[in-house]
């Protein structure tokens, strides 16, 4: 089954609820679900946890470690890593903050368009978690700094039309320091199906 695109919703994992039956529920808001991961409710629910279960002398290589997985393969990123070695990786799926790094993100155009010519899906993290910047921004204007990203790379020899077809839409972040815990980032999921509801709407996608 391909992986959709067209502007559909989705989120990473990690989340600041303890209440799993109100995490579920947020997760089911979307186009595209995920199986909540809850660090706030139990230690064993953190991501460095489990990922270094046989720690000491933990040795990861990216490409052996996803030979071992069936596909689709994805990654989040939150952070600015080399993009280009990034893109270049055998994955289905990059999920990534463009909210923060879309000016460090777009001087990597040739691995972006060699991503997505062989059938890559991008993630553009867009809505903001954080509870003072949530508070600063709107779908205009979240919406205008995406389209600006797109048109850049439209510019540089990347089709809208492609971007398009082979882009879902997320929050930024997980954010799990928020005061008001998960409130804001249930904001940040319902900002971010609006946000997908009217970009397909606007570039008449279904």
């Amino acid at each position: 089954m391909p992986i959709p695109g067209n502007l559909m919703t989705t989120a990473m994992a990690v989340m600041p609820h303890t209440d799993v039956d109100r995490a579920i529920d947020a997760a089911l808001t979307l186009d595209i679900p995920f199986w909540p991961q809850l660090p706030h409710l139990s230690y064993y629910e953190d991501m460095y946890v489990q990922a270094a279960e046989h720690f000491p002398g933990i040795v990861l290589d990216l490409d052996l470690f996803f030979s071992t997985l069936d596909r689709p393969r994805g990654i989040h990123l939150c952070g600015n890593p080399d993009w280009d070695f990034l893109l270049g990786l055998d994955m289905d799926i990059l999920s990534l903050d463009i909210y923060t790094n879309a000016d460090i993100f777009g001087a990597s155009t040739r691995s972006v368009k060699l991503f997505l010519d062989k059938g890559g899906i991008m993630v553009w993290g867009i809505v903001p978690t954080g509870m003072e910047t949530f508070e600063t921004e709107n779908q205009d204007l979240l919406a205008f700094r995406l389209k600006t990203v797109w048109k850049a790379l439209d510019k540089k020899g990347i089709p809208l039309e492609q971007i398009l077809a082979q882009s879902l839409i997320s929050p930024a972040t997980c954010c799990l320091v928020n005061k008001d815990r998960e409130k804001t980032v249930e904001k940040a999921f319902q900002l971010t199906r609006f946000m997908s509801e009217t970009l397909r709407e606007a570039y008449k996608l279904t």
